[in-house]
């Protein structure tokens, strides 16, 4: 996957993170795997296919 799809994914998800969650430090994307980290610790994790039922527009 090229770097543009990635970043492109990845800002749709961070604004729907930060709309819609509770707070978190960061989020670690690499088109796959999604985990949401708070305070130096995995706090969740999702994979592509569970956000696409919820975040509409990532696209591969």
């Amino acid at each position: 996957m090229d770097y543009q799809t990635l970043q492109s994914q990845y800002d749709r998800i961070y604004s729907y993170f930060r709309t819609t969650c509770e707070p978190f430090d960061f989020l670690d994307w690499d088109g796959k795997i999604l985990e949401v980290w708070d305070k130096d610790k995995v706090v969740e994790t999702y994979k592509y296919k569970d956000l696409r039922s919820f975040i509409t527009k990532i696209k591969k």
